[in-house]
């Protein structure tokens, strides 16, 4: 298992968690809002590149400053401060669920400055015919329904239990409260898709076909929206493949990054 280490930033006078392991060309990874954590993904992904895992803005270890980020903009705007401290250049870049959004809202801004982009069942788009749903709104057993193939696997106890643990009940109100004020009701941002054809770079877009919270609808959307861009759905897979599947998930990944010389 690769090992990684766990430190904490001063990104604009905000302190900011970052997990960092592996060694090889860069690849910042944006992480979902419900393990906002270092998974098995990223000790496959960490043999073969030095992974960045940023700890988002509001999350537990980067609440620092929240109430200065009020747009997705903000969100941008800082994770391009962090690659400044870390002196990243033109690194990969990957977004997973709520982090797929950030990810997305990057490239449209930046796709100068960034090799590749990964998307995987991210938020961001706003289709009338296959609107994302408000997990917002939903209990334990139905958020665990939007967001697995099998919500009674388990790996979704586990990740989403109907009481959370003494010790993560922190850590779930930040990350609700976090995905509250940028994804209330509506999950998107209604002028994303488009702007899509400036994400102008080799574009991977993964998606789990059984996802209950962002229709795949939105998956072929970013496809179609991304000029260069490859679509990959995975069967009998949910909202977070990188959590149910992970072996298979890092393959595509690490098959894409390397044809694209990363």
């Amino acid at each position: 298992m690769t090992t990684y280490n766990e430190e904490t930033l001063n990104v604009r006078g905000r302190k900011t968690r970052l997990y960092r392991g592996g060694e090889g060309p860069q690849l910042v990874f944006l992480h979902d809002p419900f393990r906002p954590s270092w998974l098995p993904i990223h000790d496959q992904l960490a043999a073969h590149y030095e992974v960045l895992l940023p700890i988002q803005p509001g999350f537990a270890g980067s609440e620092d400053g929240f109430d200065q980020f009020e747009v997705m903009e903000d969100l941008v705007f800082h994770h391009l401060d962090l690659c400044a401290s870390l002196r990243i250049d033109h690194p990969a870049l990957a977004g997973a669920s709520f982090g797929g959004w950030i990810a997305a809202e990057w490239a449209i801004r930046c796709s100068d400055r960034l090799k590749t982009l990964i998307l995987i069942d991210a938020l961001g788009l706003r289709l009338e015919t296959a609107p994302a749903a408000d997990v917002l709104s939903l209990d334990g057993p139905g958020l665990r329904q939007a967001l697995f193939a099998d919500p009674d696997s388990t790996l979704a106890l586990e990740t989403l239990p109907d009481t959370p643990k003494a010790d993560a009940i922190v850590s779930t109100i930040l990350g609700r409260r976090t995905l509250a004020r940028f994804a209330w009701q509506f999950p998107d941002d209604p002028r994303l898709l488009r702007y899509l054809y400036r994400a102008r770079l080799p574009a991977l877009v993964l998606w789990g076909e059984r996802d209950n919270y962002v229709p795949i609808a939105h998956g072929e959307a970013f496809h179609e929206g991304i000029a260069n861009s490859e679509f990959t759905a995975i069967p009998n897979v949910g909202h977070l493949p990188h959590l149910e599947v992970p072996d298979e998930c890092a393959k595509l990944m690490l098959g894409f990054l390397r044809k694209h010389g990363d």
